[in-house]
């Protein structure tokens, strides 16, 4: 057992124990005593298990982490929808860029540079907003995000000139991306860590599929409603959304200095206030230019940067590679219409996507309590990697996928399908297993993660429609493919190393933990 992660959990829960001590107050429901350090772990707080939870709850009933199961969910279901429907709204079109391209009389590949400016914004952009998320609440972000949004996908709709088209995907990545760049904070926000992995996958579930589920309407929409409406139907849809939030997604964001106040001067914030904005103001914080700078400095830790560079292979490859090049390539060799592009670009990826998540989200927490079990309650973080080993799929599939496009002539494409498929499955477990585990190593920062995650993968996901198909064109695809393949598997290589040193290197004077938002 790591030494460094053994203290800075025993040292958590005795801090959780001074503060429920201090406060006094009655009627908390313990599951028994815990035997962990010091006199007072009669107070302390366990899980199902026996074992201690991890972050110490306060005794207020406005930490959402003392919510109501049926709250939580509700809670994180609408951020994992809103999470989907950004890169849904996007990726609707997707199928229709040959019918686009002829309405602005442009080439398709031309065509798709759209997706390319929405991706690019989508990351960047969050990099401004998400800081705001943590001063002035979860819930402003959530709901100006999508409004903005949905209100630019209805302009594009409308637009007479592809410039016009551009610069509605700048301000829709913005707002879109700024849902998905806050969205793991919240579910840490909600969950204790044993639970995270679960509910972090169905978070990254939503995330992933959005742009995959997509095509299966944005080819129907197309063929039978015009282009045009591949955009109004999305934008649509998120206003409605944005209806729905503006009266049922509460604000999750707490400070837990309140836990050194006392219970008498302490007023929780009613579900009203949290729908009000009367608590997402936190009174002793103050935006400074430096907190635009946190994300940045969240690269300095090795279990942040290594998983980053992962993972943005994984989604740019897994994903956005299909999603770039599908319209085109189906078109050409398969003779595919619209409609069934994007059948193609959407069923094998989904269930690709739901069978890799039935075995990441709860096998990881699993992985981590029996780790704990065995460690004197002690979870460690690493233990989440162990799962990654399936991710092995994810470059297998894009190979497979490369050689039937090669072969088209002999390989139906039930081959290119069948590869997609492989890949997806592998890309969601490596999305469930990145995220749970860097916002298990750095949980006060998980608004910061997850900003560096989704700008990882929207710049490097941008780029690859510039590449893909020319490269592909010039030596032939199965082996443009393999090269996109092997890319993969170099960055994954590391996170082999992270699960054996991954804690003793976070334990290097050096690796200390950052000294912002520690009271989230």
């Amino acid at each position: 057992m790591d030494p460094a992660l053994e203290k800075a959990q025993v040292s958590q829960i005795d801090d959780a124990l001074r503060n429920i001590n201090g406060q006094n107050d009655a009627g908390l429901d313990l599951n028994g005593p815990q035997k962990l350090n010091g006199d007072n772990t009669s107070n302390l707080r366990l899980d199902r298990h026996g074992l201690p939870l991890v972050p110490q709850p306060t005794q207020h009933k406005d930490d959402p982490l003392n919510w109501s199961p049926t709250l939580k969910l509700l809670v994180a279901l609408q951020i994992s929808w809103l999470s989907c429907m950004g890169p849904m709204s996007a990726a609707v079109i997707n199928p229709a860029f040959v019918p686009l391209g002829k309405a602005f009389k442009i080439t398709t590949v031309q065509a798709s540079y759209e997706l390319t400016v929405y991706i690019i914004f989508a990351g960047v952009g969050p990099l401004l907003i998400s800081p705001l998320a943590n001063v002035y609440g979860r819930r402003p972000v959530y709901l100006l995000g999508n409004l903005l949004a949905g209100i630019t996908n209805i302009i594009a709709g409308h637009c007479t000139t592809w410039n016009g088209i551009l610069i509605t995907r700048v301000f829709n990545g913005i707002g879109a991306g700024s849902n998905v760049a806050i969205g793991g904070a919240t579910i840490c926000d909600l969950y204790f860590m044993h639970e995270r992995g679960l509910y972090m996958g169905v978070y990254t579930f939503f995330l992933t599929n959005g742009p995959h589920l997509a095509p299966l309407i944005g080819g129907y929409i197309a063929q039978n409603l015009g282009w045009q409406q591949c955009f109004n139907i999305p934008g649509y849809i998120q206003l409605g959304t944005f209806l729905i939030t503006l009266i049922c997604l509460p604000e999750t964001l707490y400070s837990r200095k309140s836990t050194t106040t006392s219970s008498s001067d302490y007023k929780p914030a009613s579900y009203t206030d949290l729908l009000l904005f009367k608590r997402g103001r936190l009174a002793d914080r103050n935006l400074r230019a430096t907190d635009f700078l946190e994300p940045f400095y969240m690269l300095k830790y090795i279990s942040i940067l290594i998983p980053g560079l992962y993972y943005m292979t994984s989604f740019g490859y897994g994903t956005v590679l299909f999603a770039a090049t599908g319209s085109s390539l189906f078109a050409k060799f398969y003779h595919f219409n619209v409609a069934q592009t994007g059948l193609l670009l959407s069923i094998p990826l989904l269930i690709g996507c739901l069978i890799g998540e039935f075995n990441a989200g709860w096998v990881t927490d699993h992985m981590v309590y029996r780790y704990a079990k065995k460690n004197d309650g002690v979870r460690k973080p690493e233990a989440r990697l162990d799962a990654i080993w399936l991710a092995l799929l994810l470059p297998i599939g894009v190979i497979i996928d490369g050689v039937c496009l090669t072969h088209y002539k002999t390989v139906g494409w039930i081959g290119a399908a069948f590869g997609m498929g492989i890949a997806s499955l592998g890309l969601q477990v490596a999305t469930t297993v990145v995220y749970a585990y860097c916002t298990d190593c750095y949980k006060p920062q998980s608004a910061e993660i997850s900003t560096v995650l989704n700008t990882f993968r929207s710049i490097f996901s941008a780029l690859i429609s510039f590449y893909a198909i020319p490269l592909g064109n010039r030596i032939k695809f199965e082996y443009a493919w393999l090269v996109f393949a092997m890319l993969n598997v170099a960055f994954l290589l590391p996170m082999f190393a992270l699960r054996v040193y991954g804690s003793r290197w976070r334990g290097y004077t050096w690796q200390s933990p950052p000294k912002f938002h520690n009271d989230i």
